[in-house]
């Protein structure tokens, strides 16, 4: 086994930065074998670029969903730069190899969110696609993201308890109002499956909150005992505003 881990890794050496597409040197072995969240190195990602996103600044929103409880809301890095690039990647040219380097911010946002919550007896809830799109691109990322820190933080991942029953648009492209509209009544939670349960949402950008105020209020109205939410990233425009926690 570890002599195929060597020659693979040999293999697969020289890698490019997804962000600035500089030649890189990993060794895989790590990546192959285990993820550790924050401890380990990245592996698509030069040092320069890594360096970069991990100086950028943390942000914590507290959500409103309608008349229920708000959800606090904790990202890792603004949607702009060497993370764009990658997302773009992942998304778009199905580049999966990315998923553990992201992963490792948006363990720091659980990170965040645990100096304000409690976390131990969480269920991770990515937020999901609708079958079209999904079908379309073959996996969801915030799935992808939330598997690997469940892993690293020993929770579980919980993908049925919620559905998207109606197709979106993409609400980064929208305005504000329009995001909320876009997103009303696009999500249900299963029956008799949130019943006393505490529920961090998973999911790759924050713009307005809208998209997580509407899974929030699925979940609360089928019994969920609390959720709130991490995200890997927040548009610039949703930074800052009076909601936000230091």
């Amino acid at each position: 086994m570890h002599k195929l881990l060597d020659v693979l890794s040999s293999a697969l050496c020289e890698e490019k930065c997804r962000a600035c597409n500089k030649e890189i040197c990993v060794d895989v072995r790590d990546s192959l074998l285990t993820f550790r969240a924050k401890t380990r190195d990245p592996t698509t990602l030069c040092g320069d670029c890594f360096q970069k996103m991990e100086q950028e600044s943390a942000l914590t929103r507290i959500v409103n969903v309608a008349d229920l409880a708000p959800l606090l809301v904790a990202s890792r890095i603004p949607y702009e730069g060497p993370l764009k690039k990658i997302l773009y990647h992942l998304k778009y040219d199905d580049d999966r190899l990315v998923v553990d380097d992201l992963s490792i911010f948006l363990a720091q946002a659980l990170d965040r969110l645990s100096k304000l919550v409690r976390i131990k007896n969480c269920v991770l809830v990515p937020v999901p696609l609708h079958w079209k799109r999904m079908l379309k691109r073959g996996f969801n990322q915030a799935e992808l993201m939330a598997n690997r820190v469940g892993q690293a933080y020993d929770l579980p991942v919980d993908t049925q308890i919620l559905r998207r029953v109606r197709s979106t648009s993409t609400q980064h492209q929208l305005k504000k109002l329009e995001r909320k509209v876009n997103v009303e009544g696009a999500f249900r939670a299963q029956p008799r499956t949130t019943d006393g349960k505490e529920i961090i949402l998973v999911d790759d950008l924050l713009t307005s909150g809208a998209t997580l105020a509407s899974c929030a209020s699925a979940l609360l109205a089928e019994g969920a005992l609390s959720v709130n939410a991490i995200t890997l990233a927040y548009a610039i425009s949703s930074a800052p505003c009076e909601s936000d926690i230091a």
